[in-house]
C-alpha cells in the first residue's frame, strides 16, 4: 500500500519484507525520545515476536525510499489480536503515518477474521489515545507499573517459608490462578515462552499451591513479571505473604512490577508492601 500526501510516497510493507536489523533500529529511534525509553538489540527484538506471538506478515513496517519510518506490530493467538510497537521516528511525526499504519493493522486483523485488538497506551499520551479512539478503540481499564524502595516489610505479615519451583510447573495453575486476565504481554503464553530464564517462587498451604510469583531477583533487584494467587477471599493475603517473604530475602532490592491490572485481586498485595504506581497505562479495545 502506497500513502501520498505532504510531499511524502510512503509504503506500507510487511515487517518480513523488509531487513529486520533495520527495522529494529527504526523502532528504537522511534521510542527514543518516548515516555519510557525504548531500545532493543536485535536478537532481543526477535526474542520479543516469539513470545508475543508476532505476526511479521501482518505487522507493518512504514518506508520511505527505502527508509523504515515507522513500526507497528501485530499479535495474533487464535482470533485474539494485540497491537505494540506503534512507532514513528521523530522527523517524520504529525505526518499522518501513524494513523495509516494503525488503519493498516486494523484491516489486516479483519483479512484474519479476528475478533477483537487490544494494545496498551501510555496515559499521558493524548495524542495517541485521541488517534485510537478516532479508530474505535474503547478504553477497557489502566495497567500499572508498581515500583518499591526498599523498606522493612510490614510486621503484621507473617513469616512464611518461601518455595522454588520451575517456571513451567507453577503455570499449569495459571488459568485457574487468573480469574482476572492478564494484559498480552502477561498472558500464559507469553510467560512460558520466558519460562526457561524466569526464576519462580511458591507458598504453599495445606491444600496446595497458595500463592505464586514469576521473575528475576538479586540484592539490588526484584522484578516480577508475574504474581498469583489459588482464588477466593484470601487470595490477597497469600500473595502478600509470598511477597513478604521476598522482600524479606531480598532486603535491599529496588522492586517492580510492569502493567498489573487495576482489577487484578492480588493488587492490594502490592499495595500492602509498599509499592507505589509509577505511572499507568491504558488497555484499550477495538471489537471487530
Amino acid at each position: 500500500m502506497m500513502l501520498r500526501g505532504l510531499c511524502m510516497a510512503v509504503e506500507l510493507l510487511p515487517i518480513s519484507a523488509v531487513d529486520f536489523a533495520e527495522f529494529t533500529q527504526a523502532f528504537n529511534l522511534a521510542y527514543s525520545d518516548y515516555y519510557v525509553a525504548i531500545s532493543m538489540s536485535v536478537p532481543a527484538f526477535r526474542a520479543l515476536f516469539e513470545r508475543d506471538d508476532i505476526d511479521p506478515d501482518a505487522s507493518v513496517a512504514a518506508v520511505d525510499a527505502g527508509r523504515i519510518v515507522g513500526t507497528g506490530l501485530l499479535g495474533i493467538r487464535g482470533q485474539d489480536g494485540w497491537i505494540g510497537g506503534m512507532g514513528v521516528i521523530p522527523d517524520r511525526r504529525r505526518q499522518g503515518i501513524g494513523q495509516a499504519m494503525m488503519e493498516h493493522l486494523i484491516r489486516q486483523a479483519r483479512a484474519r477474521n479476528l475478533h477483537h485488538l487490544d494494545l496498551e497506551v501510555i496515559e499521558a499520551n493524548r495524542g495517541a489515545q485521541a488517534l485510537y479512539r478516532a479508530l474505535g478503540f474503547e478504553n477497557r481499564r489502566f495497567l500499572l507499573i508498581l515500583e518499591r524502595t526498599p523498606e522493612r516489610v510490614p510486621d503484621i505479615l507473617p513469616e512464611c517459608p518461601l518455595g522454588e519451583t520451575d517456571a513451567l510447573s507453577v503455570l499449569d495453575q495459571y488459568d485457574a490462578f487468573h480469574p482476572v486476565p492478564n494484559c498480552w504481554q502477561r498472558a500464559r503464553s507469553s510467560l512460558q515462552a520466558m519460562a526457561a530464564s524466569l526464576q519462580s517462587w511458591t507458598l504453599n498451604g495445606e491444600d496446595g499451591l497458595q500463592s505464586y510469583a514469576l521473575g528475576y531477583a538479586d540484592p539490588s533487584a526484584l522484578r516480577l513479571i508475574d504474581l498469583a494467587a489459588a482464588p477466593g477471599k484470601d487470595a490477597a493475603r497469600s500473595a502478600a505473604c509470598l511477597l513478604a517473604a521476598l522482600h524479606r530475602t531480598y532486603p535491599g532490592a529496588h522492586a517492580s512490577s510492569y502493567n498489573v491490572a487495576d482489577n487484578d485481586p492480588v493488587l492490594p498485595a502490592f499495595e500492602a508492601l509498599g509499592y507505589m504506581v509509577n505511572f499507568r497505562q491504558i488497555e484499550m479495545r477495538l471489537e471487530l
